[in-house]
């Protein structure tokens, strides 16, 4: 094999313990149907394979990405990029083996639940249109209202599902629905953080389903400007592993949870706002290129804008104040675009950046910083599972309204 070299592994081998038992695989993943239906372990075969010795081009350091639009979708650069979606999934799979091989006290519906809600998730994954996704949507939506109605807590791990499914795919800030539902039936187990702590301990996996919902109702409260749904105590669930995969430092959250609580300028300090914000730009590290350290950027920026305004607004009226608190918050705009411009699109951590690009856009001045907020959208757009179908409408029509973004004749 002159002239070539390993490169890489194939994961399109059966899995072992088909192959064992000399059955054909379907090769799906995590685990394939047949060890999925007997409840085993699924091991795929890692073997490597020799490619030719090609290099894609690296880009020039210092120089900028290119931001792809409508006509130039960045689909292949998506391909390789491990989606929330996809580690849900996991999850899902990892809680329907616990519960296949346990002796917990759980009703065969609910144990179907997650099974059926499992076949929805990877269906609807791999195509929303098709007969299969679709029968399996219906065959999911009404096990979990089976289960909704018996007040189970594994119904939480349904609503969950279909949750982050509004919120890829529905429009966007207004996935409160599904949590509201979570919320009501959280009520009927836990009525303190005593209470939560027993619940997650009878059941494994459910604290990381709460993680994501107390997300969702954070970001979504943002960008709503509406009340939060979940306590304080229910945020708790929030893990630093949590914070890691999505690229948002906890004390960043910790402000977006303030702002969120605070919806106007009542009863808050113009000066509180503003050293909160500051906290945040003192906490930016420009040197750092890694893709972390640009999704911390994005997300204290964001953070710092959302403060900064709200701070003009508090100052009572005071011009020179208002005209310093605009300026702040123009110059974190450019520095937070910036750092989205740079980020890849393979990044792992570039899908979660939706709300804080939202916030950045709706304090938006320029052309250019629309326009990278609009590359963002259309990268979103433009993956292997498209996400977002709206936000870039609902930016351009905040940017029309302040008469930014758009050529002149």
């Amino acid at each position: 094999m002159k002239g070539k070299k390993p490169r890489g592994i194939r994961h399109d081998r059966d899995c072992g313990r088909c192959k064992v038992r000399g059955i054909k695989c379907d090769l799906n993943r995590p685990r394939c149907q047949a060890c999925l239906q007997g409840g085993e372990a699924c091991n795929y075969p890692q073997r490597v394979v020799w490619v030719d010795d090609k290099k894609k081009p690296k880009r020039p350091k210092g120089t900028s990405p290119q931001i792809h639009n409508a006509e130039t979708p960045n689909v292949e650069a998506y391909k390789s990029a491990s989606i929330n979606l996809y580690g849900f999934i996991d999850l899902l799979d990892a809680f329907c083996q616990q519960i296949q091989s346990s002796s917990r006290d759980i009703p065969e519906e609910g144990i179907q639940l997650i099974s059926r809600t499992l076949s929805f998730a990877r269906s609807r994954v791999q195509d929303a249109n098709n007969k299969e996704s679709l029968q399996s949507h219906l065959v999911a939506l009404t096990n979990l209202s089976q289960v909704i109605q018996s007040a189970h807590p594994i119904a939480l791990f349904g609503i969950a599902t279909f949750a982050m499914f509004e919120v890829c795919c529905g429009s966007f800030g207004n996935w409160h629905c599904h949590l509201q539902g979570a919320r009501s039936l959280l009520d009927l187990h836990c009525q303190h953080k005593a209470d939560l702590d027993d619940l997650c301990g009878e059941i494994s996996g459910l604290a990381d389903v709460l993680a994501y919902l107390v997300w969702f109702d954070v970001t979504g409260a943002l960008v709503r400007e509406s009340p939060l749904i979940f306590e304080d105590w229910h945020r708790e669930t929030l893990s630093a592993g949590f914070f890691g995969s999505v690229g948002c430092p906890a004390d960043t959250f910790d402000l977006f949870v303030y702002l969120a609580k605070h919806r106007d300028s009542n009863g808050i300090r113009a000066m509180d706002l503003s050293a909160r914000a500051l906290a945040q730009i003192l906490q930016l590290n420009a040197g750092d290129t890694t893709d972390r350290n640009l999704a911390t950027t994005v997300y204290r920026g964001a953070a710092a804008i959302m403060a900064f305004s709200r701070a003009g607004m508090a100052t009572g009226g005071d011009p020179s104040a208002s005209t310093y608190h605009c300026n702040v918050v123009s110059s974190m705009v450019d520095r937070a675009c910036h750092a989205i411009a740079e980020i890849p699109s393979t990044s792992r951590f570039y899908v979660h950046l939706a709300t804080p690009a939202y916030l950045i856009g709706m304090s938006a001045s320029t052309a250019r910083q629309c326009e990278i907020i609009r590359g963002y959208w259309r990268n979103c757009q433009s993956c292997e599972f498209p996400r977002y179908p709206d936000a870039e409408a609902q930016c351009d029509r905040r940017w029309r309204i302040c008469g930014v973004g758009f050529s002149v004749g």
